[in-house]
C-alpha cells in the first residue's frame, strides 16, 4: 500500500485533468528564495519558500500554525523590508495583536509605519449567517456562499495593494468553508480561493485544520491544490508529547521530508531539521 508521500507524488506526477476535477497551481519558474523566519526551516527547503507560491500549513489545534505564520510575516518585516498582511477568519485584530506581543513581535507598531495590514475577516462569517436566518434561499446557495469568498478576496487585494506587501497569510481556510458542506461546492471554492492568491504577487501561507490527528489521516483537496504542504502536530506517546513537523512537498525545491521536532517558546518556533521522531523502516 501506497504511504502518503508516495501518494501525493503520484498525484502531481500522474494527474489527469477534467471539468469535475481539481486542477493544481501552474508552477511557474521560480529561482529566488524568501527567507521563511522560522529557525531550522530554510535548511529543509533549499534556502526557504519559492517565491511567489502559494504554503498550505495545517495542523492540530495547538499545534502553532498561526505562530508560525505570523513568524513569517513579522521576520519579513523586521529582517528582509518585505510588508506584510494578515487576514482572519478567526480572531479580532486586537486579540491578534496581543497574542503575538508575547514573541515580541509588535505588529501595531509595524502597522502604525505603514508595513502592516490586519484583515479582520471574521465579520464575513458572522454575516454569512445573519443572512442566512433571513434569507435561506440566497445565501444557502452556491451564489451566496460564493459571494462571500470573493468579498474576502476583493478586500485582501485592496489591503495588499495599500502595503505594497510581498507576504501573505490567510487564516484559517476551515473557518471560510464550514459552510460549503457539500463536496463539489467545497473544491470549486478552495480552487477559485487558491487560483486568487496565487495571482497575488505575493508569497502566501494558508492554514487549515486536520480533521484527523495522528501520523495516518486523509489528505486534504487543498493540497493538490498549492505549491507547498507543511504539517504542524503534537504527537501523544506514553504519557508524553512531542511536537513534530513534516514537510510534504515543496514544488521547486529539494526538501527534507523527515518527521521532525519542533519547539514554541517566547521566540516563537525553532525546528530541529538534523533530529528525526521515528527511524526509517
Amino acid at each position: 500500500m501506497q504511504n502518503r508521500r508516495q501518494l501525493i507524488e503520484s498525484f502531481n506526477t500522474n494527474y489527469k485533468y477534467s471539468p469535475e476535477t481539481l486542477k493544481p497551481l501552474k508552477v511557474k519558474h521560480v529561482s529566488e528564495r524568501v527567507p521563511t523566519g522560522v529557525e531550522g526551516l530554510d535548511e529543509m527547503i533549499s534556502g526557504g519558500f519559492p517565491r511567489g507560491r502559494v504554503i498550505l500549513v495545517i495542523g492540530g489545534p495547538g499545534s502553532g500554525k498561526t505562530i508560525f505564520a505570523s513568524q513569517f510575516l513579522y521576520k519579513g518585516i523586521s529582517q528582509h523590508g518585505e510588508n506584510a498582511v494578515f487576514a482572519s477568519l478567526d480572531e479580532s485584530k486586537n486579540h491578534f495583536y496581543s497574542e503575538m506581543m508575547k514573541f515580541g513581535w509588535d505588529f501595531n507598531k509595524a502597522e502604525a509605519e505603514g508595513k502592516f495590514q490586519f484583515l479582520d475577516a471574521t465579520r464575513l462569517s458572522r454575516v454569512a449567517i445573519l443572512k442566512e436566518k433571513m434569507l435561506k434561499e440566497e445565501t444557502s446557495s452556491l451564489r451566496g456562499k460564493q459571494l462571500q469568498v470573493d468579498k474576502l478576496i476583493e478586500e485582501l487585494q485592496a489591503k495588499i495593494q495599500q502595503t505594497k506587501a510581498k507576504r501573505v497569510v490567510l487564516d484559517t481556510l476551515a473557518a471560510l468553508f464550514y459552510r460549503f458542506t457539500d463536496p463539489i461546492e467545497r473544491r470549486t471554492a478552495s480552487q477559485d480561493l487558491i487560483e486568487a492568491l496565487s495571482d497575488l504577487d505575493a508569497t502566501t501561507i494558508v492554514t487549515s485544520e486536520l480533521s484527523h490527528l495522528g501520523l495516518e489521516r486523509n489528505i486534504l483537496e487543498e493540497e493538490f491544490l498549492v505549491h507547498g504542504v507543511i504539517m504542524m502536530q503534537t504527537l501523544y506517546s506514553a504519557g508524553a508529547t512531542t511536537r513534530a513537523l513534516q514537510v510534504e512537498k515543496m514544488r521547486g525545491a529539494s526538501v527534507n521530508t523527515n518527521l521532525v521536532p519542533y519547539t514554541i517558546d517566547r521566540n516563537g518556533i525553532e525546528i530541529f531539521p538534523t533530529m528525526t521522531l521515528f527511524s526509517e523502516r
